[in-house]
């Protein structure tokens, strides 16, 4: 199965303490079980 999954956080710091949180870090642990994934954290574009 492939697929893609995009998340949205106020800013780049909001987004990196997601991932770097504890319960995260927990979760993650059980997805590499089950399969190859990347993770990209890039600014994106202001709302118009």
């Amino acid at each position: 199965m492939e697929g893609a999954l995009i998340l949205r956080f106020p800013d780049m710091a909001a987004a990196r303490a997601w991932y770097e949180s504890p319960a995260y870090q927990e979760a993650r642990k059980h997805r590499f079980q089950g399969s190859d994934y990347r993770v990209f954290i890039v600014d994106g574009v202001q709302e118009a």
